[in-house]
């Protein structure tokens, strides 16, 4: 009895807080999940394929929305955000609001899985983001793929170039860390256009491309040898609208040329950032963030931030879809070792 009357709450319901949630909920104990969107899935939900196996990323949320209806400890309170929380002991007064209702509950333990947002590219004035026409950050170029699925190739942009770290690695405008999935989403991205339409040239503008996980290098030259898309060493300067293009400026650093591209549409792969209420949440339940705004871990426990609060997914720092579930299921277990110490 007292098993199912702990209770955790999941802040998020991405595929982390989804994975928390599960593990949690079949360990027995009660599992309330709070998403402010209208649908579980989170980032997953915006996603055109994935990598490095080109699945469709629906396909994985449909499997965890599946778990958690047929879990009965688990109840989900979708379009509700959580508005104060306070500490009792070894529980939570937290409270809640929605549209239609607003709620008080007590929770004996928080899982954070806020996720992230994308770095406000228009800090690059050069690129253009926000004042030219078919510039856009990566996350939106991902609803670009999906109108573009099943038209007529003659209907899609011809020439269509990528930008790798927008604020990324940059002290000047952004940030010096790196945001880790970017090279694999970018490769991701020039890889399904090219399969939409293979007349298309596709241009990717890197500093250097990092592909540490497995099958992730073989992603990448699967990309650039099978598809066709060309890698260009340079960060590009400029960005200027010419003739109904996009002409691009930059240098071939390994080849030491210029390089002109007339593009139709440029995708900027911005830094990896914390989503807005990340910081707000971390002050409710005592949690440390970093100088950053992602939840800080603690080296012996790399999920846990604070007492009986843990976290899982990109509000912690930018992660693979894969590695936010492992990170999910890591949280779960250590909130059903705390529900059964108590």
């Amino acid at each position: 009895m007292n098993n199912r009357k702990k209770t955790a709450l999941i802040i998020g319901g991405g595929v982390a807080g989804m994975e928390a949630a599960i593990k949690i909920g079949n360990a027995g104990y009660q599992v309330l999940i709070v998403e402010k969107e209208p649908q579980l899935g989170g980032a997953l939900n915006k996603l055109y394929s994935s990598f490095p196996r080109w699945e469709n990323p629906q396909d994985l949320v449909d499997d965890k929305v599946k778990k958690i209806e047929k879990c009965s400890a688990i109840k989900t309170m979708l379009n509700t955000v959580v508005t104060s929380a306070e500490r009792k002991e070894k529980t939570f007064i937290v409270n809640l609001d929605s549209a239609s209702v607003s709620e008080q509950v007590e929770v004996d333990a928080v899982v954070l899985a806020t996720g992230f947002e994308m770095f406000d590219a228009s800090v690059y004035g050069e690129y253009g983001y926000g004042a030219f026409e078919n510039v856009y950050n990566s996350l939106e170029f991902e609803d670009q793929l999906k109108a573009m699925a099943g038209k007529d190739k003659s209907e899609l942009p011809q020439v269509v170039a990528f930008f790798k770290c927008v604020g990324s690695r940059d002290r000047s405008k952004g940030f010096p860390y790196c945001s880790k999935i970017c090279c694999m989403y970018t490769a991701k991205q020039a890889g399904v256009m090219k399969d939409l339409n293979p007349d298309a040239k596709c241009f990717v503008f890197y500093m250097d491309y990092r592909a540490t996980g497995k099958e992730y290098e073989e992603f990448v030259r699967s990309v650039i040898e099978e598809k066709h898309v060309r890698y260009v060493r340079g960060r590009p300067a400029k960005v200027l609208p010419e003739n109904g293009k996009l002409m691009i400026r930059a240098e071939d650093t390994l080849m030491g040329v210029p390089v002109e591209v007339a593009a139709d549409m440029i995708v900027l792969a911005s830094a990896i950032v914390p989503n807005a209420k990340t910081g707000e949440l971390a002050e409710m339940f005592a949690a440390k963030t970093d100088q950053y705004g992602f939840i800080e871990y603690d080296s012996k426990n790399p999920v846990q931030a604070g007492e009986r609060v843990f976290f899982a997914g990109a509000c912690g720092f930018a992660v693979e879809s894969l590695g936010a579930q492992h990170q999910g299921a890591a949280a779960a277990a250590d909130v059903v070792a705390l529900f059964n110490q108590d």
